[in-house]
């Protein structure tokens, strides 16, 4: 509806207009009338109307003093000029003030029908024309910011002034960018991603924080001014009640602050590499430059930790129903990862590669996990669709809680016995008191006297006999002795020697030709 403001100093005048017509049947509204100029001027600033019906002839201000005010004010404002009486010079300067027409009281009912009727043609153009200038305008702005992201417009000379005429020229510049999933969909429809622009664009744009693009299957913002660091998690809020409902999932970076309109592409490619980082840092914040720099700082120490006594000890925990110790064994495996080096894809393929080691040595150990695994494989697989670090080890750490209640399901276990079934099973692995104490929760003096109560021998000792008497059975297929040592735990095999003339009484090599020739 055409907002239609009456303005006459005679009460009879106003309200008798006001019921003068049908106004709505024509596409009009009166929303309010006033009595004198400067309260036009006030009800105009209330409603902001697109006709002004106004009396030429009142006390104080009069009709034209107050039209000249407020096309001042608006030069798209129309106006219709009422009179008492023929006045040519009073005419001739409201169409000075490009008036669309001068009407004589009584108002002739056709008369202003029919001058309703051409200003409502000519506000429907003027706003038709509008809508096309400001579609124009978005299309001309995102093609510059695009232009700005690939470096094209470096060459531009009037690279600032197309900036200007396209509302872009501002003190400071920040690329924010979103990285947008849809369940397994890593790139969207063209249609979805229009939907979340008109979104985005309704939280940045119509609040005057920025103008939002798309490029490169991604959406973001050019910012006017940069997010601190205190902000980042109401912004990232924002944004993820700006998706609400529409079932995609996100995550955002942010550039670094720029000063320069030909500095844009610096900003949006920082944004862009630490968007990468998000596998690392992990999902639900906005990720700024200062927080990558944290992050690596923090990853940048010496990490000798070794994926492979990770495993081994996993495994251990795995036995003895420890939870907490897996899942902090499978976080030190990741960050002694991260440590080295490794990417997204060899993360994932190292998580993948534990997990399938794990499973294999507890089929071969627990024969009865067979059918279980078969049934579950796929679980590990899963790995691959992780879109974070934090998830993998929740992954990881489900699977081996699920495989961990298939062995527990034959009831409780005493320590010690456990104990025993891992020195049986791990003799050739580099087991030590200290490594199973942890573990178990225990401290390592109380487990090792636990151990001794129940046994009567210390650990290292149950453990150097273990070894010895599976060091005989390998001799006594005619295995080397250099081949013994190492297959049952010992890396030094003068230490080997040692500890088989202790227990045996005689040496390795002599006990094979003992045994050879029986």
């Amino acid at each position: 509806m055409i907002k239609v403001l009456i303005v006459d100093d005679e009460p009879k005048q106003r309200e008798g207009l006001r019921a003068f017509i049908d106004w709505q049947s024509y596409g009009y509204i009166v929303v309010d009338t006033a009595s004198s100029g400067n309260e036009a001027i006030e009800k105009y600033k209330a409603y902001r109307p697109d006709l002004v019906i106004t009396d030429i002839r009142m006390p104080g201000m009069d009709g034209l003093q107050l039209t000249g005010q407020l096309r001042a004010m608006d030069a798209k404002l129309h106006f219709l000029i009422l009179s008492g009486y023929a006045d040519f010079e009073y005419a001739k300067k409201a169409m000075a003030y490009k008036a669309d027409g001068y009407l004589m009281k009584p108002v002739d009912e056709e008369e202003l029908i029919e001058y309703l009727k051409k200003i409502k043609d000519q506000i429907d153009r003027e706003k038709s024309s509008e809508r096309w200038q400001h579609v124009s305008k978005e299309w001309g702005r995102e093609a510059f910011i695009r232009s700005l992201l690939t470096g094209a417009s470096e060459q531009n000379d009037r690279m600032e002034e197309e900036a200007r005429e396209l509302g872009l020229l501002w003190n400071s510049y920040q690329v924010l960018l979103l990285s947008l999933k849809q369940g397994e969909d890593e790139e969207l429809e063209p249609a979805v991603l229009t939907g979340l622009w008109k979104r985005l664009s309704a939280m940045f744009e119509q609040t005057g924080r920025g103008f939002v693009f798309m490029y490169q299957a991604k959406i973001g913002v050019l910012l006017k001014e940069p997010i601190l660091s205190v902000e980042t998690e109401d912004v990232y809020q924002d944004i993820r009640k700006a998706l609400e409902g529409t079932g995609t999932d996100f995550s955002a970076s942010l550039g670094h602050k720029v000063c320069a309109i030909r500095d844009v592409a610096s900003s949006y490619a920082s944004a862009r590499d630490l968007n990468k980082k998000h596998f690392f840092i992990g999902e639900g914040k906005l990720l700024c430059p200062d927080m990558q720099e944290k992050k690596e700082a923090s990853a940048s120490g010496d990490d000798s930790r070794s994926a492979e006594t990770c495993k081994e000890q996993l495994y251990y925990a795995l036995e003895v129903g420890n939870k907490e110790t897996m899942q902090a064994l499978l976080r030190r495996m990741g960050e002694s990862l991260v440590a080295e080096g490794y990417g997204e894809a060899a993360i994932k393929r190292r998580f993948v590669e534990l997990l399938t080691s794990i499973l294999a040595k507890g089929i071969k150990d627990f024969p009865q996990l067979q059918s279980w695994s078969n049934d579950h494989s796929d679980f590990i697989a899963d790995i691959y669709n992780a879109r974070t670090l934090e998830a993998i080890y929740n992954k990881s750490g489900y699977f081996l809680e699920q495989m961990m209640s298939q062995l527990s399901k034959g009831g409780n276990h005493h320590e010690v016995k456990m104990m025993l079934d891992i020195i049986n099973r791990n003799f050739s692995d580099n087991l030590k008191l200290e490594t199973l104490s942890g573990i178990f929760n225990y401290n390592s003096a109380y487990l090792g006297k636990l151990f001794k109560n129940a046994t009567g021998e210390y650990f290292n000792t149950y453990l150097d006999k273990v070894r010895i008497e599976k060091a005989k059975a390998l001799l006594e297929e005619g295995m080397k002795v250099y081949q013994v040592a190492e297959k049952v735990g010992y890396t030094n095999v003068d230490y080997f020697h040692t500890k088989f003339r202790k227990y045996v009484g005689t040496s390795p090599s002599a006990y094979r030709k003992t045994v050879s020739h029986a």
